[in-house]
């Protein structure tokens, strides 16, 4: 494998020869990993199924993967429940989950939440009112951005999992491949524009937004064949990355296969709109080209599990942040692009998120 960028090589070389003095011991005596079935109900109505894969040690590192969008695609392949339990075995949480319409997650567990939504009712042509499948929708243009409610569904799960220990939503790491990777992204920028609300403390007094915006949390991505299309839709990924890598830094490599010209130029021109390059707090940001012509999961047949363990340890090395409890009551708001305040979440101890098409950090 080579790198076309230079200081993340280093970074990945520095670390395989001083892990044990970089990042402490991720593995705990007298705590076992486990792996349990996870039911998630979107807050539109859409069961959600996957599996959450628990670390030894409290309060772990979480890893989000996001499998590609298509007929056909779901988290079962089994590349991809064997990286899962790599990283379990290395220190790290765990998510995996089928996008709605894929794999296992078929069902619309509640049909008036999810019809009650236009863009819901006019881009998914389903003749079960009770089921969806990726063909009901994957033609629509308007339709990509909608699956990101699938993501935040998952953090809501994981910010339970949070206060019970079972892993850290103050460090996550994304791992998609292809149109997953896209959507990560865009669930990545809308992120970056979440804030927590502290409801005043006394009638007259406006509410408290926090500074520091849901955002933090991500500390890295690793990107398999990062595309620009989802369905017969193309996103300016560059643009949409900008908030979280060439503002704040946040750690992304772009894994591709050096023979897959198309997508590795790609990559390239995404690196290249979301890195400065004689910025050191930019150097776990780049490209990291395999010898091979596979893309996204398959290249996980490459060997490349050794490399994204590597690199997620050296972004919890550089990046971590410090454990903080997840109160099921926080209200949160989201920020448009005129900063101006949009509700977040309807009230206290709602689950999930309120529904939201996250067209407009789909730009």
């Amino acid at each position: 494998m080579s790198c076309v960028s230079r200081p993340l090589c280093f970074v990945l070389l520095a670390f395989s020869l001083l892990v044990i003095g970089i990042v402490p011991d991720l593995s705990a005596q007298g705590q076992v990993a486990n792996t349990e079935p996870i039911n998630i109900t979107t807050i539109d109505g859409v069961k959600l199924r996957g599996n959450f894969f628990q670390s030894a040690k409290k309060n772990a590192p979480v890893v989000i993967m996001l499998h590609p969008i298509g007929e056909g695609k779901s988290s079962r392949v089994q590349d991809w429940k064997k990286l899962a339990e790599t990283l379990q075995k290395k220190g790290y949480s765990v998510v995996t989950f089928d996008f709605r319409g894929h794999g296992e997650s078929t069902t619309i567990d509640v049909p008036d939440d999810f019809r009650i939504h236009p863009v819901n009712r006019n881009n998914v042509k389903t003749k079960d009112s009770a089921a969806i499948e990726v063909k009901d929708y994957i033609k629509s243009i308007a339709y990509m951005p909608v699956l990101v409610n699938d993501i935040a569904a998952i953090r809501a799960y994981l910010d339970r999992k949070n206060d019970d220990g079972a892993c850290s939503t103050s460090n996550i790491l994304v791992l998609g491949a292809e149109s997953g990777a896209t959507l990560g992204a865009i669930w990545m920028n809308a992120e970056w524009n979440r804030y927590r609300l502290t409801p005043p403390s006394m009638f007259g007094k406006l509410p408290t937004v926090e500074k520091r915006s849901e955002g933090h949390d991500i500390i890295g991505a690793a990107f398999l064949t990062l595309q620009p299309t989802i369905g017969s839709r193309t996103f300016g990924v560059s643009n949409i990355l900008k908030k979280a890598c060439l503002e704040h830094a946040t750690a992304a490599v772009f894994f591709c296969g050096k023979e897959d010209t198309k997508m590795r130029d790609f990559a390239k021109t995404v690196e290249k709109s979301v890195k400065l390059k004689k910025s050191k707090k930019h150097e776990l940001i780049g490209v990291s080209e395999l010898e091979t012509n596979l893309v996204g999961v398959k290249l996980l047949k490459t060997g490349l599990d050794e490399s994204i363990v590597k690199y997620f340890d050296n972004v919890v090395g550089e990046r971590a942040n410090e454990w903080l409890r997840r109160d099921a009551d926080t209200l949160y708001i989201w920020r448009d692009a005129f900063q101006k305040p949009v509700p977040a979440k309807n009230k206290k101890g709602e689950k999930n998120l309120l529904f939201n098409n996250y067209e407009l950090y789909a730009k």
